[in-house]
């Protein structure tokens, strides 16, 4: 097995462009039969170097290439060959099932990356970094740069169409997992269900919700730093605590201001400018989001290309890619059983009608 990941990443290297500066590995190649991964390295604006991982169909010259465009949490894209998870399934399925060429870059300070931490990175650094891969995928001469598909999930999903919207060789827009209200009315809904879901009586949710919007009002809207409001007003201390995935620096391990910049992001009007088929996909028991954002999503784009996007919601499935029996046992983790073929059979097709409609459209 070392002398089959050695052979492998010794192609990858010999595969990365002519003058490309490398970056040392951290981990062994990806395997995947029949594919090529290339490792290569993404200089962006203020010199860091990011990981880039490319796989590609062996037997196809310049195959159609999709950006992944991946979730809020510092985890990395590698794909770890012992892990059967969700996630892990569905983006193995993509990568070996769709035929398509697929780029993943790793975020700052994660994985190979330089820059960093990634629990310092903010939103708007975060998007430039995932519109610079996308600049740079379509100067390539091995892929086929007239198909495109930006591929964004979980939080990727609300930076899909702010990086593809508009760009030439874009043929379509895939997103898993998250809406375009505004950040704001996100966290709102978010903190709605884990009340409801985690068992709070129900005398409590409303009062507990009122203090919690005063928060992100001051949080989100107005821009003020949690310690700051807590000074200001001490018993909000425990609202803040009581806020699921906050701590006395962080808030879902990532930087205040990486928040407050999602809010201030406008993915509604992102949307309104997607023109390219668009399917939006979530699963009915995703609690981390709520049918209404995507639905936001799918009207906005509609607006002015009728039937361009579409919303499919996946019955008994969580935000990770898992059936449950319930909605209270997806919130627990309870009883679940990792399965991304309801995805798959929803993604695949859609990926192989973008490619033969951007063949069409070549041939016109």
């Amino acid at each position: 097995m070392r002398c089959a990941r050695t052979l492998v990443l010794g192609l990858a290297l010999a595969a990365w462009p002519a003058g490309a500066d490398n970056l040392p590995r951290a981990r062994p190649a990806e395997l995947h039969p029949g594919l090529r991964v290339e490792y290569g390295s993404l200089p962006v604006a203020d010199g860091v170097r990011l990981r880039t991982i490319l796989t590609r169909p062996e037997n196809a010259p310049r195959p159609p290439v999709i950006l992944f465009v991946q979730w809020l949490s510092c985890d990395s894209i590698e794909l770890d060959p012992d892990d059967d998870g969700g996630w892990t399934q569905m983006l193995r399925g993509v990568v070996r099932r769709s035929g398509w060429a697929v780029m993943r870059t790793e975020k700052r300070g994660v994985g190979d990356s330089e820059g960093g931490p990634c629990s310092s990175l903010d939103y708007e650094t975060e998007l430039a970094d995932h519109a610079a891969a996308l600049a740079s995928l379509r100067q390539r001469s091995d892929v086929d740069t007239r198909r495109i598909v930006v591929f964004g999930a979980s939080m990727g999903s609300r930076m899909a169409p702010q990086v593809g919207a508009g760009v030439p060789g874009v043929v379509g827009i895939m997103t898993w997992g998250g809406g375009s209200k505004t950040w704001f009315e996100r966290m709102l809904a978010f903190d709605r269900h884990a009340l409801e879901l985690g068992g709070t009586a129900p005398a409590d949710v409303t009062s507990r919700m009122k203090a919690q919007t005063r928060f992100h009002v001051q949080y989100l809207i107005e821009g003020r730093n949690p310690d700051a409001i807590i000074a200001a007003d001490p018993p909000l201390a425990g609202v803040w605590s009581g806020i699921v995935g906050t701590a006395a620096d962080s808030h879902y391990g990532r930087p205040f201001a990486f928040h407050q910049q999602a809010q201030r992001a406008d993915w509604a009007a992102a949307w309104g400018r997607v023109t390219v088929p668009a399917l939006v996909v979530m699963g009915a028991f995703d609690w981390f989001e709520n049918a209404e954002g995507h639905e936001t999503s799918v009207r906005a784009a509609n607006r002015n290309e009728p039937g361009v996007a579409r919303l499919e919601i996946i019955p008994r499935m969580d935000h990770h890619f898992t059936l449950f029996d319930s909605a209270e046992a997806a919130f627990r983790g309870q009883g679940g059983r990792a399965d991304a073929g309801p995805f798959l059979r929803l993604a695949l097709p859609w990926l192989g009608a973008r490619a033969v409609t951007a063949d069409a459209d070549a041939e016109g």
